[in-house]
């Protein structure tokens, strides 16, 4: 298994540089690894009570904050998947009004929510875990997402990062 190191910042869209600048390491998989433990950690300091909290109106539930976060790796390990297998596919992630609030968190616990995300992040991991440095870096020419497989997995880490910040600094005060 290769070392994936950080990405050019010429692999990624202009917003990216913030979420991987989060990220500590020079390893995709240790990070991976490393965030996977954290996450859990957080997740499982988290009262019953508080799962349903929204620190503001319009803004999500702790559990809706963990359920976004495996809906978007799945789409980040899906469109590397397809990067690193040069299948050109055009999938660009919702936001703002955009995104569906509907996500089912109402129907679920954390504990079901943090299962599922540990999932998710496993198979990631092995995705991420058997591609080779060509794979990891293939972009389409004349396309302007600069997005690399490579770029998108670090992406993966840095956006839970974001969001597990944004849990302890407005949710659990």
């Amino acid at each position: 298994m290769i070392k994936i190191h950080r990405p050019n910042l010429a692999d990624m869209p202009p917003w990216y540089p913030y979420f991987i600048n989060l990220v500590n390491g020079d390893d995709l998989i240790d990070a991976l690894e490393e965030n996977k433990k954290e996450l859990m950690t957080l997740i499982n300091s988290i009262p019953y009570e508080a799962e349903e909290f929204s620190y503001a109106e319009d803004k999500w539930t702790i559990r809706q904050v963990f359920i976004h976060l495996a809906d978007d790796e799945r789409y980040y390990a899906y469109k590397a998947f397809s990067y690193s297998r040069q299948s050109d596919v055009f999938l660009e992630v919702p936001r703002g009004q955009s995104y569906s609030n509907d996500f089912n968190a109402a129907g679920r616990t954390l504990k079901d929510i943090c299962d599922e995300l540990v999932s998710v992040r496993n198979a990631s991991i092995t995705l991420f875990s058997h591609m080779t440095n060509e794979m990891l870096d293939f972009k389409f020419p004349n396309q302007s997402d600069n997005y690399t497989a490579r770029s998108l997995g670090w992406m993966t880490v840095g956006h839970t990062i974001h969001h597990c910040n944004l849990v302890r600094e407005k949710y659990l005060i």
